[in-house]
């Protein structure tokens, strides 16, 4: 089977721009066309018309990141809650909560105000325990919730089965989450963009940045912009572009989609089908309902990419195997259904689990934006709409993630083969959670 999301159209994804060609010269350029770049782009081309804008894709709006997720807004962070209060205390931890769900709501009203039709819905976001060790660490998180002054309260039992399906132990919704067909989300936004004049080139992969001069300066295969102000937001897709990469690690997640469930088979997932869910082991399984009722499941071990493409597919495959299993495992009712997609994407997380929004170091108007860790679509939105705030005179925040680094990983052994064996770590302590968990439905 491709590795082709469910979103994309049946017949491919195709460019509805042209790549550079030829040199320019503006005053901000954005590498990377997902949700991150787009967005910016969105932002700043309302807060300073004045500006002119680029943006570069390597390949086509939706290809990335964005358009491989599973369209699940919703608040929060990757850090737990109580890790962060001790490290940057109350005011700043509400701070980042906030700017978590403030991200769901801008991108809400981005969706209305310029009519993006992507199968928009608000629906809640709910996390769920399997064991009784995240139980625990999902008290932990409530009652730092609490102290902070923004309760979530834990669902009745019969609101879990409501909000999740049967099977788990306990569970919390946040109200403010969307989901969205997230393809064209991006391919809206773009339209969006192209009305107000700003550049987007596609199949314009770059090369290198020289920051050199009073200006730095883009290079693609076939052209270059020069520009006041550069912009990274290629996460996980970096490559050898990425700034970070000494703090900063791509992992690859995998999803699927069934065929449209029947009314047989809706009925006996015990689960209504609304909103997005996820369960709180360290390698998780999350799921969400279509429009046309076909499930998007996705979870397992997250991989660390080797570069080698015989390796890495068939690492995937063994991933999708285990997807399989967890699929089936957690709805019964869906034994036999018809697999239509697989499909992977890259992401970025920092090792201290905090996305990096700030300048480059020693390279003079280059700036990243990236490692959302997992919460890219309120992360990104905000960071651009607050990346667009300071380019019109706006403070900088004074959130923990605005920094130019993310805790130092000092080689590459430890970037690869430690990362690898810190997942497989982590995967054994779920497994074991598990057998200890006595009398959970599954």
């Amino acid at each position: 089977m491709k590795n082709e999301p469910l979103w994309w159209p049946e017949s491919g994804i195709e460019s509805a721009d042209p790549p550079l060609i030829g040199g320019r010269r503006d005053d901000l350029v954005i590498v990377g066309g997902g949700l991150a770049g787009l967005v910016t782009a969105y932002y700043v081309s309302a807060a300073r018309p004045d500006l002119s804008v680029v943006v570069l894709e390597a390949e086509s709006i939706g290809a990335g990141a964005t358009g491989r997720s599973t369209g699940i807004v919703s608040p929060g962070l990757s850090i737990p809650l109580p890790r962060l209060r001790r490290r940057v205390g109350d005011g700043r931890a509400i701070e980042a909560f906030d700017a978590s769900q403030h991200g769901v709501t801008l991108l809400r009203d981005l969706i209305r105000a310029e009519r993006i039709d992507c199968d928009a819905r608000d629906e809640p976001h709910t996390l769920v325990a399997v064991t009784t060790g995240e139980r625990r660490r999902m008290a932990a998180h409530l009652a730092a919730l609490r102290a902070l002054d923004r309760t979530v309260h834990w669902l009745t039992p019969a609101e879990l089965v409501d909000h999740a399906g049967p099977g788990y132990i306990a569970g919390f919704a946040y109200d403010n989450a969307m989901v969205v067909d997230p393809y064209q989300l991006v391919v809206g936004l773009a339209a969006v963009l192209r009305e107000r004049g700003v550049a987007i080139y596609e199949n314009s992969r770059v090369r290198s940045i020289d920051s050199s001069g009073s200006r730095p300066r883009v290079v693609t295969d076939q052209g270059s912009v020069t520009a006041g102000r550069v912009l990274l937001t290629v996460d996980g897709y970096a490559g050898d572009l990425g700034p970070m990469a000494t703090s900063v690690v791509a992992l690859r997640t995998h999803l699927l989609a069934t065929a449209p469930l029947t009314g047989d088979r809706m009925a006996g997932l015990g689960w209504t089908g609304r909103g997005g869910i996820i369960d709180q082991r360290n390698f998780f399984n999350y799921y969400r309902m279509t429009a046309d009722k076909r499930l998007v499941f996705g979870g397992g071990p997250a991989l660390v990419p080797t570069g080698d493409p015989g390796r890495d597919a068939t690492a995937s495959a063994r991933v999708q195997g285990r997807i399989d299993t967890e699929l089936i495992a957690r709805f019964p009712a869906l034994a036999g259904v018809e697999i239509e997609a697989r499909w992977s994407g890259l992401t970025a997380s920092s090792t201290d689990r905090l996305p990096v929004v700030g300048p480059v170091p020693g390279r003079d108007g280059v700036y990243y934006a990236g490692a959302w860790c997992g919460h890219g679509f309120a992360m990104s939105v905000d960071a651009g709409w607050r990346f667009a705030d300071m380019l019109a005179g706006g403070p900088r925040p004074r959130l923990p993630w605005y920094r130019s680094s993310a805790q130092y990983v000092p080689t590459r052994f430890a970037r690869t083969q430690g990362v690898r064996g810190y997942l497989r770590y982590l995967d054994q302590l779920d497994r074991s959670a598990q057998r200890r968990t006595k009398g959970v439905q599954r």
